[in-house]
């Protein structure tokens, strides 16, 4: 699986047939990714001026390997007169910051290469920042986005920004807009769970994939009914295992109906493989699953999934006290307090020989959107 898997992430992306258009990253995955080459990058990290700050240090680190993913992408990017080639790009600690912070650290993110799409949190904040960054003429990706709300205040503010573009005559023709539903992350928060036991209900694990299910499909309902440029994108896709022995991913056979893009990590990968070696193809579905009227009535006996389920149910101020949301925070700091203590780590170590010539080829496969 991994030689198939390599074959489909050649040195030239605009000549690869894998169909993978873009990749994307987050502060775990570039901690992961320095860590897994610590000489490469503490080299990279003795070329800094001795005055800077760590957390200086962190960043410059941080921009540059997104810096490298970018140019993996730069060929396929031209190749299809920007539609593909993308590079997602998060605001590391944007799930903490106010709107002009979070648009000056995206604009500087874009800056970065022409094929880097910024990675926004789905906060109250983030949302104005949204705004503004798309008035700017920049590509967005929403990210720890699980409610409806959510998706409908990302709608709101990519309309808003496009118009405030156009008075501006600043052009947004190329610029790409996707709202990324980390759908598997929905089902597994603890308070799904503990919320139902105070109701008397036994969550199963089917009842978790039908309430993620149900919200993808409000979701893309409402792009049904917008006149908009954004897609939906899934990730944090789960494969599920039945009594049988069976591998079952929900969140690709059941969704597809509708245009929707997906992020594909190395285990989904693997799963897909697998499945097309037993001659069992996975495919994204062509109609809508209907979720079970019963099941359905059960689920809007339990308030967390009323509040990504329905629109208006959380409010904007309350965005980013959501679980789900929580805790994809969390493990956004996670990775930022391990780039900065590789920094650290690196300034206390003796200096390495003369810095080696970057490869021409980067294999960050975190970093690289391997993982989302």
């Amino acid at each position: 699986m991994f030689h198939l898997i390599e074959s489909w992430l050649p040195d030239n992306f605009s000549a690869s047939q894998s169909g993978i258009s873009g990749a994307t990253t987050n502060p775990r995955l570039v901690a992961r990714a320095v860590l897994e080459d610590p000489r490469r990058w503490q080299a990279f990290t003795d070329c800094f001026r001795p005055q800077l700050g760590e957390a200086e240090k962190a960043r410059q680190l941080y921009d540059h390997v997104i810096l490298e993913g970018a140019r993996e992408l730069r060929a396929l990017w031209d190749a299809t007169q920007q539609r593909q080639g993308w590079l997602s790009a998060q605001i590391e600690g944007g799930e903490r910051m106010h709107e002009h912070p979070l648009v000056a650290r995206g604009l500087q993110l874009a800056s970065l290469a022409p094929n880097v799409m910024i990675k926004v949190p789905g906060s109250e904040q983030g949302y104005r920042a949204i705004e503004q960054l798309v008035a700017q003429g920049c590509s967005i990706n929403n990210t720890f986005c699980f409610t409806v709300s959510q998706f409908v205040a990302c709608l709101q503010a990519i309309h808003s920004g496009r118009l405030r573009a156009r008075m501006s005559g600043v052009n947004t023709d190329r610029a790409r807009y996707v709202i990324t539903f980390m759908i598997g992350r929905l089902g597994a928060e603890h308070e799904f769970e503990r919320q139902a036991s105070l109701q008397r209900l036994c969550l199963t694990a089917a009842d978790r994939r039908w309430a993620e299910l149900a919200v993808y499909q409000a979701m893309q309902a409402l792009l049904r009914r917008w006149q908009t440029p954004a897609r939906l994108l899934l990730c944090s896709l789960k494969v599920d295992t039945d009594g049988r022995g069976r591998e079952h991913c929900w969140h690709l056979q059941r969704t597809g109906a509708d245009t929707t893009l997906y992020t594909l990590t190395p285990d989904i990968l693997e799963f897909l493989i697998r499945r097309q070696q037993c001659n069992q193809p996975v495919t994204p579905a062509t109609e809508w699953v209907q979720v079970p009227q019963r099941v359905l009535n059960r689920l809007m006996a339990i308030p967390y999934f009323n509040q990504a389920y329905f629109e208006g149910e959380l409010a904007p101020t309350r965005f980013a006290l959501h679980p789900a949301f929580v805790t994809a925070s969390h493990d956004a700091q996670e990775g930022q307090e391990r780039l900065l203590a590789f920094v650290k780590g690196a300034g206390n170590r003796s200096p390495l020989p003369a810095m080696t010539p970057l490869s021409d080829r980067v294999r960050n496969d975190a970093a690289m959107g391997r993982a989302s």
